[in-house]
């Protein structure tokens, strides 16, 4: 796994450095690999797919300084993508911690790019489209990190995903829940995953 490189953080003040020291924490926490199976398994309508989640961090300084990618497949396919993405972090001039969603405007040529984190790192800015107002806003909690986007600002930036609304992200111990609100012409479907962090497979020589 790639290391993340961290902001500097010389001469903020003791609220920045608070921010940016809850900032360090989070994104370190997230990088893993989830899957929803326990929820997936006790759906009984059927509404949640078992889907695996793939967090890493990737060195791709042309995007962001901190810069995660994240991969979802069906849970007993990995082959099967379902969604690849390019978040970034960053603590504003208002010391909000605040993660940007990239899509990849052509999806095929990065398919495999899970399997090779090197491979990221000749992403440019151009090979991206930014989810236009879908910024997730995160907070520290007394669990965790809750992440949210602001009301009505999330707009429709890529066909593949529909046209969200609203998302959130919710970080307690080794759970990450997933949720948004896809609307269109006729009702607005929500949804809300719930993923669990799967321990890192040992190697026996």
């Amino acid at each position: 796994m790639m290391p993340i490189v961290l902001l500097a953080t010389a001469g903020c003040s003791g609220e920045a450095k608070k921010h940016q020291a809850e900032f360090d924490v989070l994104v370190m926490k997230l990088p893993g690999k989830y899957d929803n199976r326990a929820q997936a398994n006790h759906d009984a309508s059927g509404q949640h797919a078992a889907v695996a989640l793939q967090i890493q961090p990737v060195n791709a300084l042309a995007v962001g300084h901190v810069v995660l990618f994240e991969r979802e497949t069906a849970a007993d396919d990995p082959r099967r993508v379902l969604g690849q993405h390019i978040w970034t972090f960053e603590v504003d001039k208002k010391n909000s911690l605040v993660q940007t969603v990239y899509v990849f405007k052509d999806a095929r040529r990065w398919v495999h790019a899970g399997d090779d984190p090197y491979v990221m790192q000749s992403v440019l800015p151009e090979d991206l489209t930014v989810l236009s107002g879908c910024e997730l806003i995160w907070s520290k909690t007394d669990s965790g990190f809750n992440g949210a986007t602001k009301p009505d600002q999330c707009k429709a930036s890529s066909a593949a995903e529909g046209t969200l609304i609203e998302q959130s992200a919710e970080l307690q111990g080794s759970q990450l829940i997933l949720g948004q609100q896809i609307g269109g012409d006729d009702e607005g479907a929500t949804s809300s995953y719930r993923f669990e962090r799967r321990a890192a497979e040992s190697h026996k020589d």
